[in-house]
């Protein structure tokens, strides 16, 4: 499959909906994926993967530093109840420096401000080696030979500690226990024995010996569970892989898969991977496959654009797209309400502009609305309109029947469902698009649909059989020629509406409100927008796909 031309915006991870590309790559070899997170294996792949070393990092230090106050504050209170001076003032200075050095490698890599990859190296090295010191001159004010012992136990939890908390290449977990246990040995060679230990019993050996065997498993211990860790960590990493596509997070579900933020093992392009869900067989895949290639020969700007396609280690197809930023048109009623009449004819332009393409090419997309509709800003350009969610897309032919589907089948969402959607699917073709535009646009202008119903046989019924009240009669201010322009995409009858994309750009296009929105509105209007978290989507669907063999009789009957 050819590469087609793509796009390179970005998408809000609240948006559900869908968009993407066409290069089939095969899968990338081992030697090549991305390794797992980890110190010591530079250059780490994003601000994401620091953030979360540095946060790593932060929890190793509050570790260390919450013991050691526990230690300071207790033994100190106990030892000076008794009056206990066996404990040297450098042994005690050591101490306070420990829960110093621990506190500031907490409060600094706790910050909000991201630290660079070689500071991080730099603060884990330092930290970890000066706080693995600190605990050596404490072990040697302590009576000998219990100090020299309470040293081992106190390096090897911490330097295990941080193997544990900290992801790090056992390579560079090594160095670094070697580092903080190097004191250890020559602290045993040269320590003095206290007086009442006779010289004959040659305690001064079985110390340095005792010191090095536990050293040595110290160091062993820690280089073996990084390794492990980094192991899980791996696996980990391999399961998020899609071919050259690390999953990154879930930003949330369409009509027929799940959606995640990824990222390309190369370009390090944001992308949007959709993982199709289901049973799975082999005719479902062949067949989202088909709308995947169906969905990429189209490049009109204001459809999303697909990168790649393939299928996951388990046999489940998915396909990456474009991330968008901005909101979809369900969000941006659900924030700001009816929308001015200028900018409701400038955002149904441009998705005409797009339906104009597909219909050209003998593809229907059978679910727009709102939340498949997106708005953003591209370079300096706002309001920029992108059609998603060709999931349900059909191909039909010149006869007007549609490829690939099922008669029993209702397809789409129920408040933009044409009247013939209802009744024959298998009849439908690019008018059925230009009633759901209408709908759409009635959202827009008056921030509710055209039908309303309790149950799904009532809305049906009103697509059917009702009249839908113009919008100015919902209290707000539209223009004539656009009103009917709206009302004549919401007819009954095919032939009653627009009939093809294009006519209804050219009405638009004639509406007197049609220059009263352009880039210095558009530009204003974004400025002035907060960034705030995504609103509550508009409730707009009782369902994406309906059965509904019993419904039809009942709307028929109707």
């Amino acid at each position: 499959m050819k590469a087609e031309s793509v796009s390179s915006t970005i998408r809000s991870p609240s948006s559900s909906t869908d968009a993407i590309a066409a290069t089939k790559r095969a899968p990338a070899p081992q030697s090549e994926r991305r390794a797992a997170v980890r110190l010591g294996s530079l250059p780490l792949e994003s601000s994401e993967d620091l953030r979360f070393l540095q946060g790593r990092l932060a929890l190793f230090g509050q570790t260390i530093f919450l013991i050691s106050i526990a230690f300071l504050v207790v033994k100190g209170t106990a030892d000076l109840l008794r009056g206990d001076s066996r404990i040297g003032l450098d042994g005690r200075l050591a101490h306070v420096v420990v829960t110093s050095l621990s506190f500031a490698l907490w409060r600094v890599c706790a910050s909000r401000r991201a630290l660079t990859e070689q500071t991080l190296l730099a603060i884990d090295a330092a930290g970890t080696v000066s706080i693995c010191t600190c605990f050596v001159l404490m072990a040697r004010s302590f009576i000998q030979p219990w100090g020299l012992y309470l040293g081992v136990l106190a390096v090897a939890f911490a330097t295990v500690g941080r193997a544990v908390t900290v992801p790090s290449a056992p390579a560079r977990t090594l160095l670094l226990a070697l580092a903080s246990f190097v004191g250890l040995p020559l602290l045993a060679a040269l320590l003095e024995l206290p007086a009442f230990v006779p010289a004959e019993l040659g305690m001064q050996t079985r110390m340095l010996l005792d010191t090095l065997l536990w050293s040595a498993s110290g160091i062993a211990l820690a280089t073996v569970t990084s390794k492990v860790i980094y192991g899980l960590q791996e696996k980990a990493i391999e399961a998020r892989q899609l071919g050259q596509y690390t999953l990154e997070q879930k930003i949330g579900e369409g009509g027929m898969g799940e959606i995640f933020r990824a990222r390309h093992a190369m370009l390090r392009r944001p992308t949007a991977i959709k993982v199709m869900t289901g049973d799975g067989s082999e005719v479902a895949l062949r067949r989202f496959e088909k709308e995947v290639q169906l969905t990429a020969r189209l490049t009109h700007p204001n459809t999303i654009s697909i990168y790649d396609y393939g299928r996951t280690p388990d046999g489940r197809f998915y396909y990456a797209m474009e991330l968008l930023e901005g909101m979809t048109l369900e969000e941006l009623v659900a924030r700001a309400g009816p929308q001015p009449s200028g900018r409701v004819i400038h955002i149904l332009l441009q998705v005409c502009g797009a339906l104009r393409e597909a219909h050209g090419v003998g593809l229907i997309h059978r679910d727009i609305k709102p939340a498949n509709v997106y708005l953003c800003s591209r370079g300096a350009v706002h309001d920029v309109v992108k059609v998603l969610d060709f999931g349900l897309v059909r191909e039909f032919r010149s006869d007007g029947s549609v490829t690939g589907s099922n008669l029993d089948i209702l397809v789409g969402t129920p408040l933009y469902l044409s009247p013939e959607a209802i009744l024959s699917p298998a009849q439908l073709d690019s008018r059925a698009d230009i009633y759901a535009l209408g709908a759409l646009a009635y959202v827009l202008l008056t921030g509710a649909p055209p039908f309303a119903g309790r149950t799904l046989v009532e809305l049906c019924g009103h697509h059917l059989h009702s009249v839908p009240e113009p919008p100015s009669s919902r209290g707000v201010a539209v223009a004539t020629d656009l009103e009917e322009v709206v009302l004549a995409c919401l007819a009954k009858e095919p032939s009653a509406r627009p009939q093809t994309a294009l006519e209804l750009a050219e009405r638009l296009r004639r509406c007197r409100d049609r220059s009263s929105w352009g880039e210095a509105e558009a530009e204003l209007w974004w400025t002035q927008q907060p960034r705030q978290p995504q609103s509550e989507p508009v409730r707009t669907a009782l369902g994406m796909t309906l059965c509904c063999a019993d419904v039809k009789d009942r709307l028929r009957a109707g």
